[in-house]
């Protein structure tokens, strides 16, 4: 019986929360705010009554769903994390502001009724801080993951020059993860398109390397196994005497000093 009462006071604890929530709420509201970010305080307030009346281990996964979908929008918005988490030291304030009238207006409440109500408010809080900063992480992640796949699309494009022929122009440093991606992209485009030639235009690697001129190679090689006749352009001089320097042999394939020289051949003669 005594352990009845005692989870009877966190039910009346819990119901006047939520008759009070929007009234919380409001006292947390900054000039200028949307109404997502008050239903979201709300949302928020209603879980902690909901641990109250119902228990810690009930409410546990609804405010995990509630962290996680809170930590994409935050992604979507371009929040930072340290300044959203701030925000859960002034719902915690406001919320025993609040929490601590609730005790004293009614005398059957104690300093024992306090700890327990902590002790269900604390696990609800960490809870959803833990849930949103991982969903938050894996969201920024995943953002950065998909800019990134956007940038390697945009940095290996084929681009047609007329039927059967197509240039690859390679800018910049050339990474292990460029340089599959290239390999694959290269491949898929040369067969979509039915390419005889595909020119790879050099001059805008910044850097040479064996690592490079091997990926390279094996672009060149898997092309000559779909019939795809691969043509180098854009070898500078000092990129030759690199290459030779690091024992790079492509004497077998067709090279030439700059893109225009490789286009006048294999192009504007057609």
């Amino acid at each position: 019986m005594h352990v009845d009462m005692k989870e009877k006071e966190l039910i009346v604890i819990g119901k006047k929360i939520e008759e009070r929530k929007y009234k919380i709420s409001d006292a947390m509201k900054i000039e200028g705010e949307d109404t997502q970010s008050g239903q979201i305080r709300i949302e928020l307030i209603q879980l902690f009554s909901d641990g109250l009346q119902h228990g810690v281990e009930t409410t546990l996964a609804n405010i995990t769903d509630w962290a996680e979908k809170i930590g994409n929008l935050a992604i979507e918005h371009g929040a930072q994390l340290d300044e959203t988490l701030k925000g859960t030291a002034v719902i915690r304030s406001f919320l025993w502001e609040e929490l601590e009238q609730i005790i004293k207006e009614d005398d059957r409440f104690n300093l024992d009724t306090v700890f327990r109500v902590t002790r269900t408010i604390d696990p609800l809080l960490d809870q959803a801080i833990y849930a949103y900063s991982t969903s938050f992480v894996q969201a920024h992640k995943a953002s950065m993951d998909e800019a990134q796949q956007e940038f390697l699309k945009l940095s290996a494009p084929v681009v047609p020059l007329m039927e059967g022929v197509a240039v690859l122009p390679i800018i910049g440093s050339v990474n292990d993860e460029r340089a599959y991606y290239l390999m694959d992209t290269t491949l898929d485009e040369a067969t979509r398109r039915q390419l005889n030639y595909l020119l790879i235009d050099l001059s805008g690697v910044t850097v040479i390397d064996t690592m490079v001129a091997n990926s390279i190679g094996n672009i060149i090689s898997s092309l000559e196994l779909v019939g795809v006749t691969a043509i180098l352009a854009g070898i500078r001089p000092e990129v030759a005497q690199t290459m030779v320097t690091l024992g790079i042999d492509f004497s077998d394939i067709k090279t030439y000093n700059s893109l225009q020289q490789a286009l006048s051949v294999h192009v504007f003669t057609k």
